[in-house]
């Protein structure tokens, strides 16, 4: 048994990350893709003499949890206060990504988009265009069969037309934008940051009901930049604004009173010239994780 239980945490600690990175995909939230990769492994009993490709078989076992979990939460996601944004992985920008980590790193823009597609959409996008399987290594992880898995992925690919391939910018654009952001935020000048959006900008707030925001995302450059002003003048950027790693991008989180408060991400357009979309995260249960004493 104690011979066992030594393999199976040597299992968890090898594949963890790569576990982990499939469920944070499939669920965008961080502390159920994390319970659901430690259910795995303590309810995890097979004959481990028997499995051939233990990462394929890890990979199928964490996805088919995934799956389960999504379907069993859809109800809570459609009856939610507002718009629902995936929790935000937050890291220092002063001590570079564990290698590991930056391996498996996850777009914030695209765990947003895949709340546009079902789950068995969602499983078969990421693995074929997060994780560059093949498809019939798909089908073997999802027990579909090849076309079938050909036919789904095909189908999510049409419903973010427009959306994917990603334009996530590089990172010193977004460096840029984060010290344009806080300084119009901190001064109250907006001229500069409303100059870096583009004329269909969107804003989508979380507050999930916990805290104010917008009910809907904001559209066009002028009633995003109405938006920032009106909410700037009301304090709404008020405490610390520092400059921080949000999931493979500069972000901004905000802490008010020594706790996290908002966490804000962007994405730019095609050309990386202008602002397209600003994820702001304020629902404070999409934000306890974040440790502020390893920040500092």
């Amino acid at each position: 048994m104690n011979e066992q239980m030594s393999e199976i945490d040597a299992l968890y600690q090898t594949y963890q990350p790569f576990l982990f990175s499939i469920a944070y995909r499939m669920l965008g939230t961080i502390t159920d893709a994390e319970d659901v990769v430690q259910d795995l492994f303590l309810n995890f009993t097979p004959d481990l003499t028997q499995i051939n490709d233990m990462k394929a078989y890890l990979a199928k076992m964490i996805t088919n949890r995934c799956l389960n979990f999504l379907n069993s939460a859809r109800y809570k996601r459609e009856i939610y206060t507002g718009p629902w944004l995936p929790e935000p992985q937050v890291h220092s920008t002063e001590h570079p990504l564990d290698k590991i980590i930056n391996d498996e790193a996850v777009s914030y823009a695209f765990l947003v988009i895949m709340e546009q597609l079902s789950p068995a959409e969602r499983a078969i996008f990421i693995f074929r265009e997060a994780l560059c399987y093949s498809y019939k290594e798909i089908a073997e992880v999802i027990g579909k069969s090849e076309a079938n898995c050909r036919k789904i992925h095909s189908r999510a690919k049409k419903k973010l037309a427009g959306q994917w391939p990603l334009s996530t910018g590089k990172a010193e654009k977004h460096n840029h934008l984060v010290k344009t952001f806080i300084k119009a935020s901190t001064t109250g000048e907006m001229s500069e940051l409303i100059e870096a959006l583009s004329e269909d900008v969107i804003v989508v707030t979380d507050g999930g009901g916990k805290v104010t925001s917008a009910l809907n995302p904001i559209y066009s450059k002028t009633n995003v930049a109405a938006f920032l002003l009106g909410i700037s003048k009301k304090g709404a950027f008020k405490g610390k604004l520092m400059p921080v790693k949000v999931n493979d991008r500069p972000g901004i989180l905000q802490i008010i009173d020594g706790e996290p408060s908002h966490v804000i991400s962007f994405t730019l357009d095609k050309n990386e010239k202008y602002i397209e979309r600003i994820y702001i995260v304020l629902n404070p249960d999409k934000l306890s994780h974040i440790a502020i004493s390893g920040l500092s």
